[in-house]
């Protein structure tokens, strides 16, 4: 059976669905990210951002009673300043001098289990089997540049259940590279299920656990920036930092993903609350602060009822008439409703360091 992405590929790369516009609308950025809001673009830019993972069950799964149980994980995002280049052919390359490479890993172990409790395949931790494993590596410009995307990869691993109980497992890698002005891409997803290993002989008939091959091949996409600014979906939370929100504000952003293609997504900031939080900061603790956060949704744009997965991002919120920004719009939460009803990752910040690790 063939599938062309896996659910936990699909809510940590945030695909959405196409949708059309009338005309172009781009977004205002700024470098949120740092403490001044006004300087100039930072060479030494580092930041890593580690997030400890938990599941929220649903009263009940539209997915054959199918849900998780004793998840648990990390997400580590780690952001750091750079130069790009990639050469296209012998009369022609593409690069950067003021970029970013941002690189995230999310690591999964959990169970799948079935209405009555019982689980139906476990993974990671102590269960002999791989987590789920999503990494992703993602090239973009400055903001002068409309953090527009130059490149991103990601590789995946994933158990991912069915419609009809079963679960597929999948490995799969893909890659997207953009032209200078991120206008249009070429897009490649290559197929690793033939590395699978983890079903032996005695498995490989089971009716319950299959190995997944993905959808594989090369496209291309076009008139990327014909309405919206365009993002690369592995920096998409990363760009929502450099705008300023402000409550029942929203942005449209047309968003790149190797398994949908392209697409138009809605950031909604439904309200700016003060909440408390705890984490390291920098070397030191951060106790039960009380930081003003804007809460963003990301929901597809014209996509009637068909919504999919909904993202939703706590970010500490500046005021947008003062540069100075102790906590740098950092996305402090963040949650993604899984498909079918089978609950919700929370992605809760644990550390944040902005210095670089001694080479």
């Amino acid at each position: 059976m063939k599938k062309k992405f896996a659910v936990l590929a699909a809510l940590l790369a945030c695909l959405f669905a196409f949708a059309a516009c009338s005309s172009r609308v781009t977004v205002s950025l700024n470098r949120n990210w740092n403490i001044n809001t006004t300087a100039a673009y930072d060479s030494a830019f580092y930041e890593r951002l580690t997030y400890n993972v938990r599941y929220e069950e649903p009263e009940s799964s539209t997915l054959s009673g199918l849900k998780y149980a004793d998840v648990s994980g990390t997400y580590t995002i780690t952001t750091e300043a750079t130069d790009y280049y990639r050469k296209i052919s012998d009369t022609e390359d593409i690069q950067a001098n003021q970029a970013y490479r941002l690189t995230s890993v999310l690591d999964i172990s959990g169970r799948l289990v079935n209405e009555n409790g019982e689980t139906v395949y476990a993974f990671g931790g102590d269960s002999g089997n791989p987590a789920d494993s999503v990494v992703t590596t993602v090239y973009f410009r400055d903001t002068g540049d409309g953090l527009a995307p130059l490149e991103s990869t990601a590789s995946y691993y994933s158990h991912t259940p069915a419609q009809n109980g079963s679960v597929f497992i999948y490995k799969y890698e893909t890659k997207i590279t953009y032209n200078d002005d991120a206008s249009s891409a070429t897009v490649t997803i290559t197929d690793k299920s033939s590395e699978v290993t983890e079903l032996d002989e005695s498995e490989a008939e089971n009716t319950t656990v299959r190995i997944g091959v993905a959808d594989t091949g090369e496209s291309s996409l076009s008139s990327l920036t014909k309405n919206y600014s365009v993002f690369d979906n592995a920096q998409l939370i990363f760009a929502g930092r450099g705008l300023t929100f402000a409550a029942d504000s929203s942005n449209t952003v047309t968003v790149v993903s190797a398994e949908g293609g392209s697409s138009n997504v809605t950031l909604s900031c439904t309200e700016v609350v003060d909440r408390t939080y705890s984490f390291n900061f920098d070397g030191n603790p951060v106790e039960n602060a009380t930081i003003t956060t804007c809460v963003v949704n990301f929901t597809r744009s014209g996509a009637g009822s068909n919504t999919g997965p909904t993202h939703t991002v706590d970010y500490a919120n500046r005021n947008a008439t003062v540069t100075s920004n102790t906590y740098r719009n950092m996305p402090l939460r963040i949650e993604t409703n899984l498909s079918y009803a089978m609950g919700a990752f929370i992605y809760s910040l644990a550390d944040a360091t902005h210095t670089a690790p001694a080479e």
